[in-house]
């Protein structure tokens, strides 16, 4: 499973989703003229769709197949949070909804059904009140739900951490790494193997590239996880913090192999093999790429904060000072 953000050609494939997912799921606690209510089967894709583009949507992706999607707009309202029928209680929910959240600062308010209150209480919400909601003239039971939090800078790192770029050598572990400082900051994380990359294994050209780089370069803050030489210097021209792992081989080697067979949200597809075409790659970077990589940092690092990390543990180090 790994998680986009929303585009217009995913809306019709959502508003089966949310369909089934009402009848199905929501079952449980409403009756079925409530459920007729609320999922009529006739949603307004161009309203919808209108929606999702204003708001910060997002789409979990399994198997080629949205599995779930939700959307929060800029005040905070948690609009829409749903999940396939057939891939509950997988985590998809905790994982969209923690994206979302980091999306947004201040406290967070969203209306529960009966059957998604649990959920959000474990994640912290409360209840502010029971109300009744009108759908098709029937009456339909929620919650309004309210997570509180301090309104706060996005980064302990300083309010200059705002563009940020993860760097290093394939298994370094700077996917992990990145999502562990979107947690701590709540800069929004893009994957560039997940731009770069298609499903079925094949990729986009390097032109399109560019030109999705640029689009995230333009918002106001990112994280961007990825080393592409092609690419790399219109990160670090537009970036002000440059995080560098640079570990020794054996280390790298290793966490590409140790990821084998894992789902990944960084990738959209899992590793079965551990590739000797990509292997090589690995063994080739130290003497390829990396005197490139440090030539990059040594002309662009004037007004950028670069951290080089030489271990795991000294990259936990740094995260950990943050999160504290």
């Amino acid at each position: 499973m790994y998680i986009r953000e929303y585009e217009p050609a995913d809306c019709s494939e959502i508003a089966a989703l949310f369909y089934q997912t009402v009848h199905e799921v929501n079952k449980q606690d409403y009756t079925s003229e409530q459920l007729n209510a609320w999922a009529t089967g006739k949603v307004d894709l161009a309203t919808w769709n209108q929606s999702f583009l204003e708001h910060y949507t997002l789409v979990a992706v399994e198997n080629g197949r949205i599995a779930g999607f939700g959307d929060i707009d800029e005040t905070g309202y948690l609009d829409r949070l749903y999940v396939h029928k057939e891939h509950q209680r997988e985590g998809i929910a905790a994982a969209l909804c923690s994206r979302l959240e980091a999306h947004v600062q201040g406290n967070i308010l969203t209306h529960a059904s009966i059957t998604a209150r649990p959920f959000f209480q474990k994640r912290g919400y409360k209840v502010l009140r029971e109300q009744q909601v009108e759908r098709q003239n029937i009456l339909l039971t929620n919650f309004v739900m309210v997570l509180e939090r301090e309104i706060q800078p996005p980064s302990t790192g300083g309010d200059s951490m705002q563009k940020v770029i993860v760097i290093g050598s394939p298994g370094a572990g700077k996917s992990t790494f990145s999502r562990k400082l979107r947690d701590a900051t709540g800069l929004p994380l893009y994957y560039l193997d997940m731009i770069w990359h298609r499903p079925d294994k094949t990729n986009i050209s390097r032109e399109e590239l560019t030109a999705r780089q640029e689009e995230i370069i333009k918002t106001p803050k990112w994280i961007i996880d990825g080393n592409y030489l092609s690419t790399m210097e219109l990160s670090l021209k537009n970036c002000d913090t440059v995080f560098f792992l640079d570990y020794p081989l054996e280390v790298c080697l290793a966490g590409a192999k140790a990821r084998i067979g894992t789902k990944r949200e960084d990738i959209p597809w899992i590793e079965t093999e551990f590739d000797q075409e990509f292997k090589q790659w690995i063994l080739d970077f130290p003497k390829d790429q990396l005197p490139i990589i440090y030539q990059l940092l040594e002309k662009y690092k004037k007004n950028r904060t670069v951290h080089i990390f030489k271990s795991r543990e000294e990259a936990e180090h740094y995260l950990v000072s943050i999160e504290n």
